[in-house]
């Protein structure tokens, strides 16, 4: 399955020779926020536009600078779930996180690290 990742320019030449590893999703219970490690976000949306995720609430760079195209080979299709079904797992309190946003149903999570040899492209995007 051929998904995408965005990424800003600088975390580039890491994720091409590392995989991509850092990815974590934020969990909201209790009224309290942690990160569950080790979720790969990915995408079906290759436009840049409309990834409503990449605000610059946090940082100052572009979030999308680059797409990375993804190929998740079928032994580890397990390993990848829809964003909107993982939501469904999630405390009821803290789904906004996925729910919220536009394009969320175009969103997946692999639960693991992803190898730098999966990456089979990468495309540095038109900056706005």
């Amino acid at each position: 399955m051929v998904l995408y990742h965005f990424c800003a320019k600088h975390f580039l030449p890491g994720i091409l020779r590392d995989g991509l590893t850092l990815g974590g999703t934020p969990i909201i219970e209790g009224g309290m926020m942690r990160l569950q490690m080790g979720h790969q976000w990915l995408t079906s949306e290759k436009d840049p536009g409309k990834q409503s995720w990449n605000t610059h609430n946090l940082v100052t760079y572009s979030r999308t600078a680059v797409r990375l195209t993804v190929s998740i080979p079928d032994s580890y299709r397990k390993k990848l779930v829809k964003a909107t079904d993982l939501d469904k797992t999630l405390p009821p309190e803290g789904r906004y996180i996925i729910t919220d946003y536009a394009g969320s149903d175009a969103w997946y999570i692999y639960k693991g690290r992803i190898p730098p040899e999966w990456i089979v492209g990468y495309e540095l995007m038109k900056e706005a």
